[in-house]
């Protein structure tokens, strides 16, 4: 393919953004358990945030989701002006998740019914991921957007105020996203 000079200038001019560095790990907890009782005694015990109270009622946690985002960047220094440069977002995801070492040894319809559940914990998991991927695709957006700045102190001010924000939104969104979940939840059989 042959490209022609004013596509050539095009693609000198136009910075080249680099895509976010996303990483993500599934660590499981192990537990082992006969009866429902059992199972969920275990997960109070071994899950990484076990039990807490939330508005009153006590909850447990199956599963959580955990994102550690940052950026990688420079700044770009002259006598007036100080701006980022060669930006590059990161994130790391770590979906915590159940393991029940000894199923094989429980009636086979608890069995079914735990698979079940911890297939729906999983993909409400993944939904927490996709917020978080968004959350550093939004933080990319806006350190790209946030332009020259007379001192560099107040550029690294403007950096660490657009993280705070974006990470607030999100974390906001996440929140809703699990209200509502919980009234779902409510209308349905549990395991």
């Amino acid at each position: 393919m042959v490209l022609s000079a004013m596509q050539v200038l095009l693609l000198l001019a136009s910075p080249l953004q680099a895509k976010p560095v996303i990483t993500e790990e599934r660590v499981y907890y192990s537990f082992k358990a006969i009866t429902r009782n059992e199972i969920w005694q275990q997960i109070k015990l071994n899950s990484p945030n076990g039990e807490v109270e939330k508005a009153g009622q006590h909850l447990i946690n199956v599963a959580m989701t955990q994102t550690q985002m940052g950026a990688r960047f420079r700044y770009d220094v002259s006598l007036t002006q100080c701006k980022l440069v060669d930006i590059r977002p990161t994130l790391h995801i770590t979906i915590h998740m159940p393991h029940w070492e000894n199923s094989w040894q429980a009636d086979p319809r608890l069995v079914d019914n735990w698979n079940g559940y911890v297939r729906m914990v999983s993909n409400h998991e993944d939904v927490h991921k996709q917020y978080a991927i968004k959350m550093v695709e939004e933080y990319e957006r806006r350190l790209h957007a946030l332009g020259m700045f007379k001192r560099c102190k107040d550029l690294k001010a403007a950096v660490q105020k657009t993280r705070k924000e974006v990470v607030g939104q999100f974390n906001a969104e996440n929140a809703w996203f699990d209200a509502k979940e919980r009234v779902y939840r409510n209308g349905l059989q549990w395991f």
